[in-house]
């Protein structure tokens, strides 16, 4: 069956997300040729262009791609009844699935690099920080607003506030302990990334 125009761009598009991330994972983002990714991905330069506009951009893409997959895992704490020990619970589970999966390395790597590339370049990684829709840590916090701090019916409820002060230390707790599940796997699993973070609670009070 032959792919209408958008349904072919979207698979290029997909396919030069996966071909960044796998090149910038293994040379870098400075050293990743578009000659080279394009190569990995079956596609010209030209449609990195067409279709991004830069190399910036897809590297964008790529951490977008992250964020989605993350966002996914994410989805069932809408649930508004659920208390803060339990969105905590959660938010660690899900981040364990998402970055320490069956592609944990590539993805782990991907990250390392971009955070890299913001210790080595700032005023570059920064743009590309800004270009993102959402940070995970700005998806966390926004699941921790409004949470009852215990199981009890009418327990207090954390604020805007205290979501925004908690969520980068969850998220920073978070990425530690799946890059160490990743490099070490036995030291780490899912339950032990669950307990830790619910133990940030006592952060709010």
């Amino acid at each position: 069956m032959r792919l209408t125009r958008a349904q072919a761009r979207q698979r290029n598009h997909d396919a030069l997300v996966d071909a960044a991330m796998d090149e910038m994972a293994d040379k870098g983002y400075a050293a990743a040729r578009l000659e080279d990714i394009a190569e990995r991905a079956e596609v010209t330069t030209g449609a990195i262009y067409s279709i991004f506009g830069s190399k910036q951009k897809l590297m964008v893409a790529a951490a977008e791609r992250l964020a989605g997959d993350f966002g996914a895992e994410l989805a069932p704490l809408e649930e508004a009844e659920l208390s803060l020990p339990e969105v905590l619970r959660g938010v660690a589970t899900a981040y364990y699935r998402a970055f320490a999966g069956p592609e944990a390395r590539r993805r782990l790597t991907f990250e390392l690099e971009l955070f890299g590339l913001l210790l080595r370049d700032p005023a570059a990684g920064r743009k590309l920080v800004d270009a993102m829709p959402q940070r995970p840590e700005d998806l966390i916090a926004r699941l921790l607003t409004g949470r009852r701090l215990t199981e009890r019916p009418r327990a207090a409820k954390t604020t805007a506030d205290q979501a925004r002060r908690l969520a980068p230390a969850v998220a920073a707790l978070l990425s530690g302990l799946v890059q160490r599940a990743v490099v070490e796997p036995d030291s780490v699993d899912e339950d032990y990334c669950a307990d830790a973070a619910v133990a940030l609670a006592a952060l709010v009070g």
